[in-house]
């Protein structure tokens, strides 16, 4: 019985481990996709890239840093938050992975076609 169990078991997280990486699994997107079909991004992981503009960094009531920039592809742009100090600047050209929202609602404040990052790069 304790031989059948450890295969079982290991097996398990296995199968755990794939289905959270599928989960977790962020679509490449263009901006001007997100905003044509914002219904069928909301919610969703992305991946999106573009050039930094309006970099924005504060500091909550709660005292949590944060910061915001306008994230632009072409002629589409994006609003895009992010917990942290900012490690980058203003037409720098990164790739953001996130959450899309088409609206969020933060307490009193509602944004509109923000990405929430989970993670910011410089390709």
């Amino acid at each position: 019985m304790r031989r059948t169990l450890i295969p079982l078991a290991a097996w398990m997280g296995v199968v755990l481990l794939a289905a959270s990486a599928l989960a977790a699994r962020a679509d490449l997107v263009a901006v001007k996709d997100l905003l044509a079909q914002p219904d069928k991004w909301h919610g969703r992981a992305v991946v999106v890239t573009g050039i930094v503009s309006r970099l924005d960094a504060k500091t909550s009531q709660k005292g949590n840093s944060y910061y915001t920039f306008v994230l632009t592809d072409g002629l589409a742009s994006v609003n895009v938050f992010s917990y942290g100090t900012p490690q980058i600047k203003d037409t720098n050209r990164v790739q953001v992975e996130g959450t899309y929202l088409k609206v969020n609602r933060v307490g009193r404040y509602t944004f509109h076609n923000q990405v929430n990052a989970r993670r910011i790069t410089i390709p």
